[in-house]
């Protein structure tokens, strides 16, 4: 039996320096998007935002007013599990072990808040998908530190 060759992965647009301006800017469909000094956290945050509105939308730009449109915990994860699979890969292209982890807490989340609101997940709702994790018997790290 021949193996066949690994798929090839696609990696999410650039976070790159606009040289000009000093500012971070990323490229989305033809488009450029500038994002606050390079460099800054301020950028970077605003930067995996767009990315991952983008993915949520089937890798399109978001038209302007649809902001209004509530994204949901489900398009934030599904988003960030399109990112997982290209990002955490051996150089064979097979997936590293960190993807099942990454599966097995995604799971509680999208049964707990998948429909809700992603503007409306906070604090509170984190504690609640941990909690759900250790009543799972999940496989959680543990932690000499007292």
């Amino acid at each position: 039996m021949s193996a066949s060759p690994p798929q090839r992965r696609r990696r999410p647009p650039s976070y790159r320096l606009h040289k000009g301006s000093g500012q971070a800017v990323v490229t989305l469909n033809g488009k450029d998007f500038y994002l606050g000094v390079h460099g800054t956290p301020a950028s970077k945050q605003k930067y995996d935002r767009l990315i991952a509105e983008w993915y949520a939308n089937g890798r399109q730009v978001m038209p302007k007013g649809a902001a209004a449109k509530a994204v949901t915990v489900n398009e934030v994860a599904a988003a960030f599990w399109l990112h997982a699979q290209s990002y955490y890969v051996k150089p064979d292209g097979s997936p590293t072990g960190e993807l099942e982890n990454y599966r097995l807490a995604l799971r509680p989340l999208a049964n707990l808040y998948g429909p809700t609101p992603a503007r409306e997940f906070g604090p509170l709702s984190l504690k609640a998908v941990r909690e759900a994790m250790v009543q799972q018997g999940g496989r959680g790290r543990t932690s000499t530190a007292k």
